[in-house]
């Protein structure tokens, strides 16, 4: 346990009043009993001083109880020749107490520019969420060669379910996704008969992939890292 706030006290004979230094004061625990949650342990800080105006002895004394192991119980206080008018709160202190683990998602809202530190698998599994989280069921598939199906995604609209194509390209701001990526995800819609596909980057689409993608008529969504960042904060 430690100490939070100010002990002052008072001399019972002369009502002077003294400031105590809380980090001047003895510290000792140890288990008081055993009991149906395990061992109660008492935390005592304790002092002495005389009254530098009527040379009166005072001694003090705060207590704390542990029960159980890592839960504050109680705190009472003891004087003698003296009065304590300000008592410092007994609070328990942990060690090592772990920081908190970031999902990947939350990280890259906290930090963008985290995003490029990812495993290509990671960002496949960070777009899932994206559009999970925005009403599609999402999956990352197994590893092909096939590409364009990184993540698969549906969505039911008037009773009907519709399936979607998701490429992942996580890739430097300076290095733009080009039409080629749009062909290609575009033949495997065709060969697989579905009608939509997204293709999702850190970076973004150079001319003539957006060219590409409004020549099919929105059956591919192109979706630059910032439109990627405003969904992620829907």
């Amino acid at each position: 346990m430690i100490l939070i706030g100010d002990l002052i006290i008072r001399c019972s004979s002369c009502g002077a009043k003294y400031i105590i230094d809380t980090d001047s004061l003895d510290t000792d625990a140890y288990s008081i009993g055993e009991f149906g949650m395990g061992d109660r342990i008492e935390h005592k800080f304790a002092g002495e001083v005389d009254c530098d105006n009527c040379g009166q002895f005072m001694s003090f004394r705060m207590l704390g109880y542990e029960y159980p192991v890592g839960a504050k119980e109680y705190q009472e206080s003891e004087t003698e020749g003296c009065e304590i008018i300000e008592e410092p709160y007994l609070e328990m202190e942990y060690d090592d107490i772990p920081e908190p683990l970031l999902s990947v998602y939350d990280q890259i809202l906290l930090d963008p520019n985290s995003v490029y530190n990812l495993e290509s698998w990671e960002f496949e599994e960070l777009v899932a969420e994206v559009y999970s989280r925005n009403g599609y069921r999402a999956r990352v598939t197994q590893r092909t060669r096939d590409g364009g199906r990184d993540v698969i995604a549906t969505c039911e609209i008037g009773g009907v379910s519709y399936s979607t194509y998701f490429e992942c390209k996580q890739q430097g701001p300076r290095r733009p996704v080009g039409v080629e990526i749009v062909r290609g995800l575009y033949g495997v819609m065709e060969r697989d008969r579905i009608d939509k596909g997204v293709i999702v980057t850190t970076s973004r689409f150079t001319r003539d992939a957006i060219k590409e993608a409004e020549i099919l008529n929105g059956r591919i969504k192109l979706v630059d890292y910032q439109e990627l960042q405003r969904l992620m904060k829907r």
